[in-house]
């Protein structure tokens, strides 16, 4: 099953959503530094860092949507589609959905901690299976990691560490070694719109936490790969990362690691 976009505010790197702001603050909401961090047993909780030396590209992620979340998108979606004119090809089509959004970015700019160098995000989020689905800025999807990604469960009552999230020019040499498979690609990299590389360090034991947060509510993200997927929305593709141990590449297949299986299309 490929994945479903509810985008709702989101905007994609091609077509921008032109409904009026709703509140979304129960399906992921970001814990800013002056806020008292509670964990509600009911939600999810995300932590991340985002790594500024290189370019400040954030990580977008996706709530894969249940069964009844998918039959209502589809439904709206086939209505809006039929209603156009059904002209072109429902996979790309794009309309304005007043249902929940899945799609959302982890923004540095609404961190509850930061300096010059990194930015921490701690989110609520509703639980469920999320993917780290690519990378944007503001309120747009850019790049989405279509040839090859992680994903993770969000659990209710638990901050799932995801570790560091890195994004920089693929053009040139980059300031990360975890990404110098991905980068230094020359002026192809840097046509009509850049290409950006993104990787992912898995959480570390003992690593800093923002004020607040209580160690024995942390978790590290256990990561499993997630193979290609389509998105015809955005400027550009790429993959993340390879990550030791949990995703590597052998050609244009992605291999889960952990089970040596390649991870099939989506």
């Amino acid at each position: 099953m490929t994945f479903r976009l509810l985008f709702g505010l989101l905007l994609t790197g091609i077509a921008a959503a032109s409904a009026p702001a709703k509140d979304t603050s129960d399906l992921l909401r970001p814990i800013r530094a002056e806020e008292a961090v509670t964990i509600r047993p009911d939600k999810a909780y995300l932590l991340i860092r985002i790594d500024l030396r290189g370019t400040t590209q954030d990580p977008v992620i996706l709530r894969e949507p249940d069964a009844a979340e998918l039959a209502r998108y589809e439904g709206a979606r086939a209505a809006a589609f039929a209603k156009r004119g059904s002209k072109g090809s429902i996979e790309s089509f794009v309309f304005d959905y007043d249902g929940p959004p899945n799609l959302f970015i982890l923004s540095h700019g609404k961190s509850i901690s930061s300096d010059k160098n990194q930015a921490t995000v701690l989110v609520e989020a509703r639980p469920g299976d999320y993917v780290l689905y690519g990378q944007g800025f503001g309120k747009v999807l850019f790049q989405c990691h279509c040839l090859g990604t992680v994903g993770f469960a969000a659990a209710p009552g638990v901050v799932t560490d995801l570790g560091t999230y890195l994004s920089d020019d693929a053009s040139k040499p980059s300031v990360y070694p975890e990404l110098a498979g991905e980068t230094n690609l020359g002026p192809t990299a840097r046509m009509d719109f850049v290409l950006f590389a993104g990787g992912l360090v898995p959480a570390s034991a003992g690593q800093a936490l923002p004020t607040g947060v209580d160690r024995s509510t942390i978790r590290a993200a256990q990561f499993h790969a997630v193979g290609p997927f389509v998105d015809p929305n955005v400027w550009h593709i790429n993959r993340l990362a390879a990550i030791p141990g949990v995703l590597r590449y052998d050609g244009g297949k992605v291999i889960d690691v952990a089970s040596g299986k390649e991870a099939p299309p989506r």
